[in-house]
């Protein structure tokens, strides 16, 4: 079979990428189909694929280029490439090509509209639309976001299959590297930490404020850490912080490569991950793979994903939240328990696992 997959939409490293990346990566290990993957110019580096057959779209750059691509000229190419099935990672497909699988992560965009561009509201919404009535399939990554797409945009249950993300696997460190790394981001403190963008449903403010509470409650020595991408479309986090006059207790990273990112886990207190909505939330499984605790919200996917491995709280109650960092810091054999049940909670998540179910899906299309 003649399988191409869509790799168009993406320029960064988040989520939905990493998601792209393992999910080809087992593809390409288990499958004998002919796997054809599409790209663009400004594709990450994190599509690594040496032994795929790669074509390389020029000329995209930017997303209304891209998007513009995908609807108007991506069906002819598919059809005078003879392409038997598209799979794409995310909900962005030719609309009206039937014969495909596409992937929603979550339904964000409805329970949090962050778009003020016009355009991306309105295609963002032509492509659910789309995956309604013009796809063989949809799979999404958890039971709760299921669970959205059937409540919001009336999909039949039937029609979406719960494929979950594996365990991400980040590369080891040693000491040297790991002094190095802390030493670049100047963290010399015991430290909170935090990974992901800075979209208001992460409820990053929440998290500031919960930690300057901490602080005033306990007069403990800590900082914060919030490593990843920094986006001021939706959130000046400078400004946020500096409100707080926590200027010198949280430091922002931006983006962190992949060595960076498994330092900072190893050598944190825990993970505080309140975000008010995750489709499927892939640092809780970071965080369990490295013996990490983790606090994190009682809503959306987490509980799902994070099992008994995290200590639950409400994100929208700042003092529930701190009363949860108090707790991870003062009782240690609820940090080792939330520690052993992570590694227990890990084993329920197979990249192998989901590529195979995804192209027994297609075989069966």
């Amino acid at each position: 079979m003649k399988i191409a997959i869509n790799l168009i939409p993406f320029c960064s490293v988040q989520g939905v990428e990493i998601f792209a990346q393992n999910i080809i990566t087992n593809l390409l290990k288990i499958g004998k189909d002919n796997f054809l993957i599409l790209m663009t110019e400004d594709s990450p580096d994190i599509f690594n694929f040496p032994e795929a057959n790669i074509i390389r779209i020029k000329g995209l750059k930017g997303k209304i280029k891209k998007a513009l691509w995908q609807q108007l000229k991506m069906p002819a190419w598919l059809k005078i490439n003879k392409i038997d099935f598209l799979f794409c990672p995310s909900v962005q497909a030719p609309i009206f090509w039937k014969n495909k699988i596409v992937t929603i992560h979550d339904c964000a965009y409805d329970r949090f509209p962050e778009f003020d561009n016009l355009f991306s509201k309105v295609y963002f919404k032509m492509l659910f639309w789309g995956a309604k009535y013009f796809t063989k399939k949809i799979i999404t990554v958890s039971n709760f976001s299921k669970k959205e797409l059937i409540d919001i945009y009336k999909i039949k249950p039937e029609k979406i299959d719960v494929t979950y993300e594996g365990v991400p696997i980040l590369p080891l460190s040693d000491t040297p590297i790991e002094k190095n790394i802390l030493e670049k981001f100047k963290i010399n403190k015991p430290y909170f930490l935090f990974i992901g963008n800075s979209r208001p449903r992460k409820n990053i403010v929440g998290l500031i404020n919960a930690f300057n509470l901490f602080l005033k409650n306990t007069g403990k020595d800590y900082l914060l850490v919030i490593a990843g991408k920094i986006d001021k479309r939706f959130m000046d986090l400078e400004k946020e912080i500096g409100g707080t006059g926590l200027k010198k207790r949280i430091l922002l990273t931006d983006f962190v490569a992949p060595e960076e990112k498994t330092v900072l886990y190893r050598s944190a207190t825990a993970l505080l991950f309140p975000s008010f909505y995750e489709g499927f939330g892939l640092p809780i499984l970071e965080a369990q793979s490295l013996n990490i605790p983790i606090l994190t919200s009682n809503t959306s996917s987490l509980p799902e994903i994070a099992g008994q491995g995290a200590l639950l709280v409400n994100p929208y109650n700042i003092e529930e939240i701190t009363l949860g960092i108090n707790r991870i810091t003062e009782d240690e054999s609820l940090r080792n328990e939330l520690i052993q049940k992570g590694l227990e909670n890990i084993k329920k998540f197979s990249w192998q696992n989901s590529a195979e179910k995804l192209l027994e899906t297609i075989h069966s299309l």
